[in-house]
């Protein structure tokens, strides 16, 4: 059994990247880059092949049901049936479409022109309203300037925001901000983002997401070697 992600015409056009990825179980062993035609709200679709995993990664969290996902609807008709590869892609060079939509209507592929949106949905963000200090001690620094700070990088800002995900403050070693860039100056900020992603949409709690995190983390970097 293995743990398959998948990106589909209908996905891909979702405004949150969290959304964009779905998670199933199957008994079939894909490729990653290979396009696949499955069963997506009733019809047939085509779905990027992301990632597929062995389902034995996540066995404790499958033994306890914290990670309940749906089985793989295959198209069981027409050229394609039964997990027939429709096309491949370079896994990266299709990442980069994933990431600005914009470049596929660019080529001269119609797969690509049709799988993904002309133009991205802008996504709506609502100005955070600055509550007033009860008191000295409440005063933050966020409530102080009204704004969070800036960051020199992509990279830092990812690195901010995951390490505040999962409630890391250590100075020093594991967990401090230092560690988590040395690790992240060895992946593409796409990918780092897609991690974290698919770790949060697991239904693990906190501590559980980080480890599938680090897990996907040291994965990529294992490859990489």
């Amino acid at each position: 059994m293995n743990i398959i992600s998948l990106i589909t015409k209908r996905s891909i056009r979702e405004s949150d990247p969290k959304r964009q990825v779905k998670m199933f179980f199957t008994s079939r062993d894909f490729i990653p880059g290979d396009v696949i035609e499955i069963i997506d709200g009733n019809k047939k679709a085509a779905a990027f092949v992301q990632l597929n995993e062995p389902a034995s990664n996540y066995k404790q969290a499958i033994r306890t049901g914290e990670l309940d996902l749906p089985r793989l609807k295959l198209s069981k008709t027409g050229d394609y049936k039964d997990g027939g590869v429709i096309t491949s892609y370079n896994h990266d060079t299709f990442q980069t479409y994933i990431t600005d939509t914009s470049l596929a209507q660019k080529t001269n592929d119609t797969f690509l022109k049709d799988f993904f949106p002309k133009k991205r949905t802008p996504i709506k963000t609502q100005k955070r309203k600055v509550s007033k200090a009860d008191s000295f001690s409440s005063l933050s620094v966020n409530k102080y300037f009204g704004q969070k700070a800036d960051h020199p990088t992509e990279m830092h800002e990812l690195v901010d925001i995951i390490r505040k995900y999962f409630g890391e403050n250590a100075r020093y070693g594991q967990g401090s901000f230092s560690y988590y860039l040395g690790f992240f100056k060895k992946i593409p900020n796409y990918m780092i983002s897609q991690m974290f992603a698919e770790a949060k949409n697991s239904p693990k709690d906190r501590d559980g997401q980080k480890k599938i995190f680090w897990w996907k983390v040291g994965q990529y970097v294992k490859k990489e070697k």
